[in-house]
């Protein structure tokens, strides 16, 4: 019996410890992805970067977060039936990761080069198409693998404190912003040069975080998946399971705020006239947004799950283009005032972001039969990716129509989700 026991303690503790290394790995993980993006900004550093590149045209500044989005999103679906089959998914994370994040340093180089604007602009494409697509892969493992080494009554509150941590670090990202995109900073290309040279930086430590994971085998016998072609599967889930039909349909309605996601900061500064160094104050407002939202709905989500905190997910939404709407009218002439409505309104857009972990993809993630994560998840992202087309629709309809009908566009999706999220019904936290 001594014996015995002794076994069980020593398992308990190695449990603990790798429960450690993993919490620890993720953190930094994320901590570290989030400041990459921070210095990227797909919605205020990359569109700057589009437009400088492009002679400020609207189509394709929004081609650019078309591409960020849509290269993300479309090929969860193929990416997640072909891992459901496998009993460990780090290898693919890290063999997607290295891959993808590489071209955000071959970027770097092309500006540090400063080679041709129309290169450049091509060259962007082409390393937003990579980084993304690689991202795209390595998330669907990430989801998976966070889900059988996190149990699910520390998911909310460890999911939490990661985005704090990212958000935490991209507020500090915000102040090298501010100063590369200010009078101060270097000259055009070399100021982008620093940003991801800096943002490569992140994603190299973040890459070396996640190889101190410790990924379980999963039981991947009872996958559904794998008995049934991708159109028959997809059929499958949408048939059979509603709560999977009705979160489909709240991300869809969400999303169509992406039609003026990139062309928020484009008013702010050509419309309103207020000073391109007050970009790195608008992130460092979305940083701040993120980190209260994550502690707020992490904690939320902890105690009251994920059901809930998909309505609150659709409130905040609704505030980025209700308010542009209103500076639109009130803004003009009055800089101070302008520049305090966008602090504000990236604040909402950065606890937007935040909810959408913690309400949208761990309502999946609680749904999802534990062997079918991947496919739920990779499904889920791929329905979300056919809005992919709207950041371009929105420029056009800014193109020819106006910022006020673009604005008011953008925001009938989450006034109509709200009601579909509320309908959504409770579900409790899935056990690994």
């Amino acid at each position: 019996m001594l014996e015995e026991s002794n076994v069980k303690s020593a398992a308990m503790l190695t449990d603990r410890q790798t429960l450690r290394r993993n919490v620890a790995a993720l953190l930094t993980d994320s901590a570290s992805f989030g400041m990459a993006m921070g210095f990227m900004g797909y919605t205020t550093v990359l569109p700057a970067l589009a437009a400088a590149l492009t002679n400020n045209s609207e189509p394709l500044v929004g081609l650019i977060t078309t591409l960020w989005v849509g290269v993300w999103l479309l090929p969860q679906l193929p990416f997640g039936r072909w891992m459901a089959g496998r009993t460990r998914k780090k290898p693919v994370l890290i063999g997607s990761s290295i891959i993808g994040r590489s071209f955000i340093l071959l970027f770097t180089l092309a500006l540090a080069a400063r080679f041709d604007q129309s290169i450049l602009f091509v060259l962007l494409a082409v390393a937003v198409i990579i980084f993304r697509g690689g991202d795209s892969m390595s998330a669907v493992a990430w989801f998976d693998i966070i889900s059988k080494v996190l149990p699910s009554n520390l998911r909310g509150r460890v999911l939490g404190a990661a985005q704090s941590g990212a958000f935490i670090l991209e507020f500090g990202a915000s102040f090298v912003v501010a100063w590369a995109l200010g009078s101060n900073g270097p000259a055009f290309p070399l100021n982008y040069a620093v940003l991801f040279g800096a943002a490569s930086i992140g994603l190299l430590v973040s890459t070396l975080a996640l190889l101190f994971l410790i990924e379980p085998h999963a039981d991947v016998s009872d996958n559904v998946s794998a008995q049934l072609n991708i159109s028959d599967h997809t059929r499958h889930i949408l048939k059979s399971d509603q709560s999977f039909r009705q979160i489909s349909v709240a991300r869809l309605l969400i999303g169509i705020t992406a039609l003026a996601t990139p062309f928020y900061v484009l008013h702010a500064t050509r419309y309103l006239g207020v000073a391109k160094d007050s970009i790195g104050l608008f992130l460092a407002a979305q940083t701040i947004g993120g980190v209260i939202s994550s502690v707020a709905l992490g904690a939320l989500n902890e105690r009251r799950g994920s059901t809930v905190v998909v309505p609150i997910s659709m409130l905040l939404a609704m505030v980025p283009p209700i308010l542009a709407v209103i500076l639109h009218v009130v803004g003009v002439g009055n800089i101070d005032l302008a520049k305090a409505g966008y602090i504000l309104l990236f604040a909402a857009i950065g606890a937007t972001d935040a909810s959408f972990l913690l309400g949208f993809l761990t309502f999946v993630l609680d749904i999802a039969p534990p062997s079918e994560r991947t496919a739920y998840t990779g499904l889920a992202n791929t329905i979300g990716g056919l809005l992919v087309i709207a950041p371009t629709i929105g420029g056009l309809v800014l193109r020819y129509t106006s910022y006020p009908v673009l604005f008011i566009a953008a925001g009938i999706g989450p006034v109509i989700g709200l009601l579909v999220a509320l309908r959504l019904p409770h579900v409790r936290h899935n056990e690994v």
